[in-house]
């Protein structure tokens, strides 16, 4: 009886350690970018084609016409 116990313990710590590690994760890995975070704006469109463009998670292309931060020199 003890041995099943522990082993249900054992799988429950299991998966929620796992669940932790999901749901941690994506939130610590995505942080979000400014065109203020960029000194150019080529600097800029390098990140942006690197990122998603079509979905800019970042709102770098705020006309949507493919060039990030045009206001940046």
């Amino acid at each position: 009886m003890k041995t099943q116990i522990l082993r249900l313990a054992s799988v429950v710590l299991a998966a929620a350690l796992l669940a932790l590690a999901f749901t941690a994760a994506p939130a610590a890995a995505f942080r979000d970018r400014d065109c203020s975070d960029f000194s150019t704006q080529a600097q800029a469109q390098r990140f942006y084609k690197k990122h998603h463009p079509r979905r800019d998670p970042h709102r770098l292309d705020a006309d949507r016409d493919g060039l990030a931060c045009e206001d940046l020199p």
